[in-house]
């Protein structure tokens, strides 16, 4: 019959007691102690003459597995459980063989494919410039817990001579160099890990300095645009007038595109603009207001006069609609247009007939004649 067979349940508990109690050992170690351990039993309690088909004989005892294995440790001359010297590790060392695992993960799982592994082989060829990336951050840094205030670009020869020390620190470091000390690189993982955190900062804070050095040094100045120019003066009304000469009022003017032919630039945004009289005070044009929203193109525009500008909330000055009055022609009447003829000819002007000129009628003079 099989060990299985005959092998009853309490010693197939034993059994697999003792082996947990040798678990902290090798598995080969543990095979070779407790090979044929339930047949063992089962023959110890064989012997007994009066054991049933459920348990051991009465008289037979199992005992405790936990000595049990400690007896089979003896015998081979392993050590008891517990008395193994207990090796301590550190936290730091704990946390360092975890981040080296991660990363062998990492690494392995990158180098997976071709281009992970491209892609690997090319950051690794720029770790030198992390390195003197890495001493510039501690530099920055540094300036400010020993000066106050944050310095991306040193100033004066010491800060330099401390920007080169840092970078030269970093960069021994990275080529595993300079770490007399144990506990240095682990010192070398927190400022980089550290380093890496500030570094999207740093790098705002130097692109801000830069944009501001560059605006303090040019002064821009837009000058202003105006919205009509003639020989580089701004025209500020037109007046127009028909073929006979006379004044027109109320004429939109358009440009060749089909836009409003505006004096000022922003039309709708524009309430006035200012214009200086023959006696050099200054009136403002308003737009009109038979055009809701512009009236920049229906001349003459309405003139404000200086007296009726109200100073009292801004010193230069606010015009309203309701003191414009039209503006006055610069003449009463210009020369009327040429008529043109069917021919595309001016026609001749009318010349002014010459009046006749009186021509003395000769008179009979009386002539004497000598006799003979």
């Amino acid at each position: 019959m099989s060990d299985t067979a005959t092998t009853t349940q309490p010693i197939r508990d034993f059994a697999l007691a003792v082996r947990a109690a040798l678990s902290d050992l090798p598995a080969d170690d543990v095979d070779d102690l407790t090979d044929g351990l339930e047949a063992d039993l089962t023959e110890q309690a064989a012997d007994f003459d009066d054991a049933d088909a459920d348990a051991p004989a009465p008289g037979f005892e199992l005992g405790d597995p936990v000595a049990y294995a400690d007896e089979l440790r003896g015998a081979a001359g392993l050590p008891v459980r517990g008395d193994m010297p207990t090796v301590r590790v550190s936290t730091l060392r704990r946390l360092r063989a975890r981040a080296g695992g991660l990363q062998a993960n990492a690494t392995r799982r990158v180098r997976s494919s071709a281009a992970g592994a491209a892609v690997l082989d090319f950051l690794l060829v720029l770790r030198p410039l992390w390195w003197v990336l890495r001493g510039w951050i501690v530099y920055a840094v540094a300036s400010v817990f020993a000066g106050g205030a944050i310095s991306t670009v040193p100033s004066d020869p010491v800060r330099w001579l401390v920007l080169s020390a840092f970078v030269i620190l970093s960069v021994q470091w990275g080529r595993g160099h300079w770490l007399p000390w144990r506990w240095l690189p682990g010192f070398r993982f927190v400022v980089s890990v550290c380093a890496i955190l500030v570094m999207p900062v740093l790098l705002n804070y130097t692109a801000h300095q830069a944009n501001v050095q560059n605006t303090a040094y040019v002064e821009y100045t837009p000058s202003p645009t105006p919205g009509l120019m003639q020989s580089g003066v701004q025209v500020t009304n037109v007046f127009a007038y028909d073929a006979d000469g006379q004044p027109l009022t109320d004429v939109q003017l358009f440009d060749q595109s089909g836009r409003a032919l505006n004096v000022v630039n922003d039309p709708v945004n524009t309430n006035y603009l200012p214009q200086l009289d023959a006696a050099g005070e200054q009136d403002m044009v308003v737009p009109s207001i038979l055009v809701p929203g512009g009236g920049w193109n229906v001349f003459p525009l309405r003139l404000v006069m200086s007296g009726d500008i109200d100073y009292t909330y801004d010193s230069l000055g606010q015009a309203y609609q309701a003191d414009a009055a039209p503006s006055l022609f610069p003449f009463a009447q210009v020369r009327p247009l040429v008529p043109v003829s069917e021919t595309g000819e001016p026609a001749p002007a009318p010349s002014p007939t010459p009046s006749p000129t009186l021509v003395p009628e000769p008179t009979a003079s009386a002539s004497l004649t000598a006799g003979p």
